[in-house]
């Protein structure tokens, strides 16, 4: 039996419980299966340039961490974040608990992804996701942070994946 999970923390949560055998991550399931997505997404008329910011569980814990950039590869121009393999500073509590430490390590994150020169960042962790959509707003940044389902469907849509529209519902 395999779970097929979109969320790192999840996917090691399962796996620790049901024994790594049986538990598989939505990107890894997807390239397991030579399943990978259609379409294409660009930005004013040139591929969209796509970072990822790994989710400490899903590489850290799982070692699941390839997966993830195929997929990206396979519908945008993939760039690597020096420091994609580090925490992003939301580590499960540790963003409420130590909010200053939390932010002083996001403001690192967010320096690294505007220079970079991406239009979207992926995260395929919720807490990731949350804390980097914070981060990108709090500095007005056009950089956009999407969950790596997301930015999937649009790219098979062919439409600007946007963290305020529900995609199922788009019609495109």
């Amino acid at each position: 039996m395999i779970f097929s999970k979109p969320s790192g923390g999840c996917a090691a949560h399962l796996a620790a419980h049901l024994g790594r055998p049986r538990v598989r991550e939505a990107s890894e399931f997807f390239v397991e299966a030579d399943v990978l997505p259609l379409g294409s997404l660009s930005v004013d008329g040139r591929p969209a340039r796509v970072a990822l910011q790994d989710s400490c569980h899903l590489r850290n814990g799982l070692g699941v961490w390839r997966q993830p950039r195929e997929l990206i590869r396979a519908v945008a121009e993939y760039v690597e974040l020096p420091s994609a393999a580090a925490c992003c500073g939301a580590a499960g509590t540790y963003s409420i608990l130590r909010p200053r430490d939390s932010a002083r390590i996001l403001a690192a994150k967010i320096d690294e992804i505007e220079a970079a020169g991406v239009d979207y960042v992926v995260a395929v962790n919720p807490g990731c996701l949350r804390q980097l959509r914070a981060g990108l707003r709090k500095r007005r940044s056009r950089v956009e942070a999407v969950h790596l389902a997301e930015l999937l469907v649009s790219a098979s849509k062919q439409v600007r994946p946007d963290r305020q529209t529900d995609l199922s519902e788009s019609g495109s």
